[in-house]
């Protein structure tokens, strides 16, 4: 995803192309919001969906946001994010889990290193800003 769009247009085309991982079940206005923000999580510090991004992008929300260890363990029970393991294959877990936990102590220096932790749900100030942008206001550096 080319840093140059807005994190608005980022985070259309991350929904665009995930579109297989949105269900139509009813969600309280909370877990929506922490989906919301989830997202943009993904679109910010550059993770995919794949179980490595999705474990990569916890440590991010987890150490590089003001949400907090309980609120990340509460957030991800609500929207029921841990029945998605079902979603991947065995073989894909096994890929993708030694990579993981091997980028654990990278991720989690690179989330002390920023400028200022993440406003997880007070993203509507930056939605028309650059995603480069708010990287180098940040000082996010994308694990690649």
């Amino acid at each position: 995803m080319t840093e140059e769009i807005t994190l608005q247009e980022g985070l259309n085309k991350f929904r665009e192309k995930h579109v297989k991982y949105f269900s139509d079940r009813p969600m309280s206005a909370e877990a929506q919001r922490f989906l919301l923000s989830h997202d943009i999580a993904h679109v910010l510090f550059g993770c995919d969906t794949s179980i490595y991004g999705e474990g990569i992008v916890k440590i991010w929300t987890t150490f590089g946001t003001n949400l907090g260890f309980w609120k990340v363990i509460k957030g991800y029970r609500e929207v029921n994010a841990f029945s998605l393991l079902k979603a991947y294959s065995l073989s894909h877990i096994a890929k993708n889990i030694g990579r993981f936990l091997l980028m654990i102590p990278k991720t989690i220096r690179r989330s002390r290193q920023m400028t200022k932790p993440w406003t997880w749900s007070n993203h509507q100030p930056y939605l028309n800003k650059a995603i480069s942008e708010i990287r180098k206001e940040f000082n996010i550096k994308v694990i690649e």
